[in-house]
């Protein structure tokens, strides 16, 4: 830390990879934001380090209330509002409302043309629930989960913790004795919030680019009376919706979005056009025979393995001979390396928090196993840590 002259070779580094990528995409994109990193942990001191999260913690704390009080709705999309109006309209003192935006303007949030006066720019706007406040509240939550970790570890046992029933998030909102999903699926609002996370946090976690569907058409055009793709536990339909945009038409095969009926029945067929969506709980006998593919991504690292074999045995039981299934997660390295795949660590504690766990290689392959399954390949995304592991039944 504070090493100038290797934040100089740093800074020379990103400036040269800056020169160099005219168009850049998302891979390139983070790896620039990870040069941009090394380049201020070089310079930061433990104190330096202390007050930035400091400062990251105050803002969010700020952005959170903003959001969850509805404060950043009574800022008009155009114009702007006095500190003394906003106050009014919430119902709250004026010197709160003011240091609440001093916070969030000397941050980038918002914008101040006058003493006491506000406007949305580009970056508050992004927060919106509308927007991309969903993903950024979903966060908050688990970052209020953080703060009771200690009162968790200390009054449980270490294998609690494996109990989906006995989750560090439920511990943390008082609903221990539930499973999360039993514990959100009782909150329409919280739920909702949940889906729309999961189509924002694309960014980190590709569908796309891995997997060559092209190899399939052959074989989903002779036999168009079977499933094309069963997307298990899919949510929104947003991966069903990417596969359309890599292959229109999807071959003239059928797609299939299951999912809990809290999901399903929230979706308008104008959404998930060209789809069929079907209601179906992961952890009964998968209903839908002889699919060429059955695709489960972000599923099993909802889950610890003992939990995860009991959804893989009820889709292996649907499978023919030459369907495959197909896991799209990410996969934990060996070793962890400093400033690399942060998404994957931070991820992978809140999933802790929840019963889940992102894997390792070797305990995909011992899970497969397991349940009849051999893993035929490892098809790498180059966007982080994504993969999309291609199976099939095993043959003697």
């Amino acid at each position: 830390m504070d090493d100038t002259s290797a934040a100089l070779r740093a800074a020379e580094e990103l400036v040269d990879a800056l020169k160099s990528q005219s168009q850049v995409t998302p891979a390139q994109h983070l790896a620039l934001l990870e040069r941009v990193d090394k380049v201020r942990n070089l310079l930061e001191t433990p104190y330096d380090v202390i007050e930035r999260q400091q400062e990251v913690m105050c803002t969010s704390g700020v952005m959170y209330t903003l959001i969850m009080t509805g404060a950043i709705k009574k800022v008009p999309d155009e114009g702007t509002i006095t500190a003394d109006k906003l106050a009014a309209e919430m119902n709250m003192d004026v010197s709160a409302i003011q240091r609440l935006m001093r916070v969030a303007i000397v941050s980038g949030f918002f914008d101040e043309p006058e003493p006491s006066v506000y406007a949305h720019n580009a970056l508050s706007q992004a927060y919106q629930l509308h927007a991309q406040g969903p993903f950024f509240v979903l966060c908050m939550d688990f970052n209020k989960m953080c703060m009771t970790l200690p009162d968790y570890f200390k009054t449980h046992q270490p294998e609690e913790l494996y109990d989906i029933k006995k989750s560090p998030f439920c511990f943390s909102i008082g609903q221990e004795g539930k499973t999360y999903y039993e514990a959100i699926d009782e909150n329409v609002e919280q739920r909702n919030i949940w889906n729309a996370c999961l189509q924002i946090i694309e960014k980190n976690m590709p569908i796309t680019g891995m997997f060559p569907w092209e190899s399939l058409k052959e074989n989903v055009e002779k036999e168009p009376e079977r499933p094309f793709f069963v997307d298990v536990a899919g949510g929104r339909g947003q991966a069903l919706l990417k596969l359309q945009d890599e292959i229109p038409g999807a071959y003239g095969g059928k797609l299939i979005l299951q999912d809990l009926p809290i999901v399903i029945n929230s979706l308008k067929p104008e959404e998930i056009p060209n789809i069929e969506a079907m209601s179906y709980d992961i952890f009964t006998p998968q209903p839908v025979k002889n699919a060429h593919v059955y695709f489960m991504r972000r599923l099993l690292h909802d889950f610890y393995p003992p939990v995860c074999l009991d959804i893989l045995r009820s889709t292996v039981s649907a499978m023919g001979p030459d369907s495959r299934l197909i896991v799209c997660d990410m996969l934990v390295p060996e070793r962890v390396q400093p400033g690399h795949l942060k998404e994957l660590y931070w991820l992978d504690l809140n999933l802790m928090s929840i019963s889940g766990k992102e894997k390792t290689l070797e305990e995909f392959k011992e899970m497969f196993d397991a349940v009849g399954l051999e893993l035929v390949k490892v098809w790498p995304s180059d966007i982080g840590a994504t993969v999309q592991l291609e199976t099939r039944l095993k043959r003697s």
